[in-house]
């Protein structure tokens, strides 16, 4: 069978004592100070829960951010490269180089990522 409670041993200064006894002696005599010290350690480790919470929601929302982000930027730059591709082969209507890219963006993106994940060249 286990336990239903765990005994641990705490060691602190007097400063903290003296902390702890003052409000013990507001508290009453049904408080222990054994329930004040399990009383803080509960608001410490809520705390902390909650600060690792907002933290994981943060870095989630920033990711999430990060992610559209860069889904704009490669909107754009695809649009910018079918442009400049219809400079060089014609006249292409600005819609047109919109819809392309939209349509050609998995494509370019690949290119793109094929291109950038290239070795570097040694430099002279």
């Amino acid at each position: 069978m286990t336990p239903r409670t765990i005994r641990r041993s705490l060691v602190m200064t007097p400063e903290m004592h003296d902390r702890l006894q003052q409000l013990l002696s507001k508290r009453g005599r049904e408080v222990t100070e054994s329930d004040l010290i399990r009383e803080a350690v509960r608001r410490f480790l809520d705390e902390q829960e909650t600060l690792i919470g907002s933290r994981r929601h943060f870095q989630k929302t920033l990711q999430d951010r990060i992610d559209l982000l860069e889904l704009t930027l490669s909107f754009h730059l695809n649009v910018l490269l079918l442009l400049l591709a219809s400079t060089a082969g014609g006249k292409t209507a600005l819609q047109s180089a919109i819809i392309a890219a939209r349509r050609e963006g998995a494509r370019l993106l690949a290119q793109m990522k094929a291109v950038r994940d290239l070795p570097d060249e040694p430099r002279p």
